[in-house]
């Protein structure tokens, strides 16, 4: 099956205690799967911070654990760590036991949300897809088309997740259903930025769209 890209905004993950301690640092991002270990799963992942601070090996919290830091360096005014951290197997379940199913590069957390890019079985990639929806919402899945891999066009994910707000908010009903106030209240935002980002998504969307009917 080709590649696919799952992502999964901010606010719909900041509640989950594993991802407000992962986002005490700029970001985490994959870096490659090194084995399943008595069921768990060991990958490699470089831990950017401003402070030089990240967990330590040992450290544990939601299935997590901190194996080892490989490696440390610094960049202008960031510290980056090579880590080992291993995830439970009550926390993984069986998706990478069979080795059809990959994690890929690009895969990421940081204050924009949580993204997933995969590859493997499309009835494994279906399988994990689902036990991930069941953990929490996911603002878009995106697959790979042609030769083009995992290009993401149209709009963001936080502008994404404003569209789909205001679309469930009855914002594009005659008459609307929800004032500009309203939706920004509900999606903890100005009426400014809301505004905007309608605009600039409607405009990703428009343009999409007129693309395809040429």
């Amino acid at each position: 099956m080709r590649a696919v890209r799952v992502e999964c905004a901010l606010p719909s993950i900041e509640h989950d205690l594993r991802i407000r301690k992962a986002l005490e640092s700029v970001s985490w991002d994959f870096r490659g799967i090194l084995g399943v270990f008595d069921g768990n799963l060991r990958m490699m992942v470089e831990c950017i911070t401003t402070d030089s601070k990240c967990p330590v090996p040992g450290f544990e919290i939601g299935g997590v654990r901190v194996i080892e830091i490989l490696e440390e360096w610094n960049s202008d005014y960031l510290t980056h760590h090579l880590m080992v951290l291993e995830f439970a197997a009550e926390l993984i379940g069986q998706h990478f036991i069979g080795n059809d199913l990959c994690l890929l590069a690009g895969t990421n957390l940081t204050s924009s949300g949580l993204i997933l890019q995969l590859s493997g079985r499309q009835s494994s990639m279906i399988s994990f897809l689902n036990s991930v929806r069941g953990e929490m919402p996911v603002e878009r899945v995106t697959a790979a088309k042609g030769m083009e891999g995992l290009v993401v066009r149209g709009p963001t994910l936080q502008q994404h997740r404003i569209i789909k707000v205001a679309h469930d908010s009855g914002w594009y009903e005659v008459p609307k259903k929800i004032s500009i106030r309203d939706l920004a209240t509900k999606l903890g935002l100005s009426k400014s930025s809301v505004a905007e980002q309608l605009v600039k998504a409607e405009s990703e969307i428009v343009g999409g769209f007129l693309k395809r009917s040429k």
